[in-house]
């Protein structure tokens, strides 16, 4: 497998195409249906004075984002009440948000909560949409004589869908499954060269090698890379026979408890009003969405997948997985920002505790959004402060380009070329894929552009996939008596898989960087100034 990491100075990528910028696939009803969400129409939308014209994006209308220190407020919540007034709603934080203020509860200050959307009682049914809602705060917060403070208002966003970049249950470039999106019709669709079967692009295969050596007594820490994403199922490589308890010690994979819990119970605060399927744990559970029709879900293995991509790059890194993304390859916003928040937290306090053993070195996410506002950067600052978090902690934070083909920015990658802060580690480090030939050449469904700082193996990737997956799909051909069965596509029992998508050339990256990270000094000590210049290191020596 192959790695670049693309410098500055000698950067090629195509420019953004203003012509195509809203031409990606919506995904389907059912999707949409399912986690309360809606496609934001740059066709219907409805625009504050003064702002510009949305693009497509993905976001759940009952609910937007704000700081909590906002909502805990009862002035500051009272005016944005009396503004969303005037169109019959009012907004509420999910949960408990009258608790007595605490260390913790002041150090989380910034961090974005959901604030639920409803129908005043003495008001005309109404649309709950917070685009419109959002829209009104706007206006509101704009002219000589502004009703709302604007920094205030700024800090106010929809709650977006992210996506794992293969999405919507088609191969990485046929996202809708309907067929027509440009590439599809320029005669790349489901006949292309990585289409294989059932609408996936992954399929069960077989591997005939050992797991890669790990050193049982390392001679120090082993490198920590956190993979958000659907989490874990059973596998030999990692000592898991089957869901009955958490990976062993030393499998080189673990969980994280507490950020866990923290995730469902967020959830369930707002999913009393807002269609909201849970993360109960770290099991990539359940494995189908529609059990009465039983087909594997687009994104059940995901995660494992990943875990064993990083076993085999990197044998002695360690990955901690954490679930943020549901087995349809959803992940809400407030979810991941909440689980980046955390992992801040983890690694400030190892570092101010000297604990090497609650590290995280790298952050690896393959997945993603399409942000609305053409401006992009001015509007994605909820994102934009969470990452800036990890990086100034000198946390490399590795993230895929996404899959549709596009120069649209696709976050948080798109971080990738935005100004750091004095101090900080490297910027967020955006990854396309590649083809396996001989010339490594950029993958046909990749997102590209000036953003994209570094290409990795990311089409024909085999790895780890849970070995108790079984969907419905069955073997076509069967010779009754003679035990003769031709290929089941849905049948994982032999541990691995065959996929695509910069969903894994993302993890490749973070695994080579993991390696540079073991040469680049001694990972006990994890002072903030040493941990800086170490990941300053690492990257440099790629």
């Amino acid at each position: 497998m192959v790695v670049r990491f693309v410098r500055d100075e000698t950067a090629e990528a195509a420019a953004e195409d203003a012509s195509t910028l809203n031409e990606l696939p919506a995904p389907p009803r059912q999707l949409l249906d399912r986690h309360g969400a809606r496609v934001l129409d740059p066709a219907t939308a409805v625009v504050a004075a003064g702002q510009p014209a949305p693009r497509t994006t993905v976001y759940r209308p009952g609910v937007f984002l704000a700081p909590q220190r906002y909502l805990r407020d009862q002035q500051t919540l009272g005016a944005i009440n009396g503004v969303l007034a005037r169109i019959g709603l009012y907004a509420e934080p999910a949960g408990d948000r009258d608790t007595k203020e605490t260390a913790r509860a002041r150090q989380l200050d910034e961090l974005p909560v959901r604030a639920l959307l409803r129908v005043r009682e003495d008001a005309d049914p109404v649309v709950v949409d917070c685009w419109k809602a959002l829209q009104l705060l706007r206006s509101a917060a704009s002219g000589e004589r502004p009703e709302l403070d604007p920094d205030l208002v700024a800090r106010i966003s929809p709650e977006h869908l992210l996506f794992t970049t293969p999405v919507f249950g088609g191969v990485p470039w046929e996202t809708s499954g309907l067929g027509g999106t440009p590439w599809e019709t320029s005669g790349f669709g489901a006949g292309s060269s990585y289409g294989r079967t059932r609408g996936a692009n992954r399929i069960p295969v077989t591997l005939a090698a050992a797991p890669p050596y790990r050193s049982e007594r390392p001679e120090q820490r082993r490198p920590v890379i956190a993979v958000l994403d659907t989490g874990i199922g059973p596998h030999p490589w990692f000592g898991l026979p089957d869901r009955s308890g958490p990976p062993p010690a030393g499998s080189g994979l673990a969980v994280a408890p507490d950020i866990q819990a923290a995730i469902l119970q967020a959830e369930l605060a707002s999913g009393t009003t807002l269609p909201t399927q849970l993360l109960d744990d770290h099991w990539d559970a359940p494995t189908t969405g529609q059990p009465l029709i039983g087909d594997v879900d687009t994104d059940t293995g995901h995660g494992l997948f990943i875990a064993g991509i990083v076993r085999q790059a990197c044998p002695e890194a360690d990955t901690l997985a954490i679930r943020v993304v549901h087995s349809d390859g959803v992940a809400y916003e407030a979810d991941v920002l909440l689980a980046l928040h955390l992992l801040a937290d983890r690694v400030r306090a190892a570092q101010a505790d000297n604990r090497p053993e609650d590290m995280v070195d790298i952050v690896s996410l393959s997945l993603g959004y399409y942000e609305e506002n053409p401006a992009d950067v001015a509007y994605t600052g909820q994102f934009g402060a969470a990452i800036a978090e990890l990086l100034g902690l000198g946390v490399l934070v590795v993230a895929a380009a996404g899959n549709d083909a596009t120069t649209r920015r696709f976050y948080p990658a798109a971080f990738a070329d935005q100004p750091l802060g004095g101090g900080s580690g490297p910027q967020v480090i955006s990854v396309g894929a590649l083809n396996p030939d001989v010339t490594a050449s950029k993958a046909l469904f990749s997102n590209e552009g000036p953003w994209v700082r570094a290409w990795a193996t990311g089409a024909g990737v085999v790895s780890t996939y849970p070995t108790d997956v079984r969907g419905t799909a069955a073997a076509d051909h069967e010779v009754p008596g003679f035990g003769r069965n031709s290929f089941d596509p849905d049948d994982y029992s032999a541990g691995f898989a065959v996929w695509d998508g910069t969903s894994f050339a993302a993890p490749l990256a973070a695994a080579e960087l993991a390696k540079a990270l073991l040469q680049s000094g001694d990972l006990a000590t994890v002072d903030r100034e040493t941990v800086v210049k170490r990941a300053w290191t690492a990257l440099g020596s790629l």
